[in-house]
């Protein structure tokens, strides 16, 4: 399989130097063939993957620094296409955080983050951050997909397009990235892990206030 290697450094090179001990799950769920392979073999290996290849279910691991703390990631790539309905839900416990994934240039890939993987996330994630992700950003600006008759009425999804259906869902960051550039998939991930770090920081803190409210009840 041709593949050539874009911006982002790879997985091995970002690891080095971890010690945080940190480490979080995250989940990327979306349409069948709306760039979530590519975005993790792009961040995890540093290779753009030139031919298309259904995932069922993948695994990652890459590392990013936030706020000057090194952060592990386990990542989780799901299967988008409906033949694994009943199987996908099966590798959602355990996220710290979510990433709904959408192509630019495939309307109907938001249309169903609104119609369907949003409502999925939620009911086997419930409380757990959600970051939505456009992908494909370079095919905003691409000659043939601007004169691709199919667009001729509607376009790309435009970023403020994106903006809105994020606020919608109630999504904790919207990021776009484009694995064939290499623009903006470190962010998607540095994004996800300081959500991350985020969330198990408000837990604890939660955790410690009932556990003081017990001792002082009890006192």
């Amino acid at each position: 399989m041709a593949s050539r290697t874009p911006t982002p450094p790879p997985a091995s090179q970002l690891r080095l130097g971890c010690t945080s001990g940190r480490d979080f799950s995250l989940k990327l769920s979306g349409d069948a063939a709306c760039g979530k392979t590519s975005l993790l073999l792009v961040f995890s290996k540093g290779m753009f993957p030139e031919v298309y290849t259904p995932t069922v279910f993948e695994t990652y691991v890459a590392d990013v620094e936030v706020n000057g703390k090194k952060v592990e990631l386990s990542l989780w790539d799901t299967a988008g296409h409906e033949d694994y309905n009943r199987l996908r839900p099966l590798s959602y416990p355990g996220s710290h955080v979510v990433l709904i994934c959408f192509a630019i240039d495939l309307r109907s890939s938001l249309d169903n983050v609104r119609e369907k993987w949003v409502t999925e996330v939620l009911h086997f994630c419930k409380g757990r951050p959600i970051i939505l992700v456009a992908c494909k950003k370079d095919l905003r600006d691409d000659p043939k997909t601007i004169q691709d008759p199919a667009w001729m009425n509607q376009g790309p999804v435009t970023r403020a397009e994106g903006i809105a259906v994020a606020q919608e869902i109630r999504a904790r960051d919207y990021v776009e990235c484009s694995t064939k550039t290499g623009e903006g998939v470190r962010e998607v991930f540095q994004t996800a892990a300081r959500h991350a770090l985020m969330s198990d920081h408000e837990k604890s803190l939660v955790e410690r206030l009932i556990k003081a409210f017990k001792l002082r009840k009890s006192s």
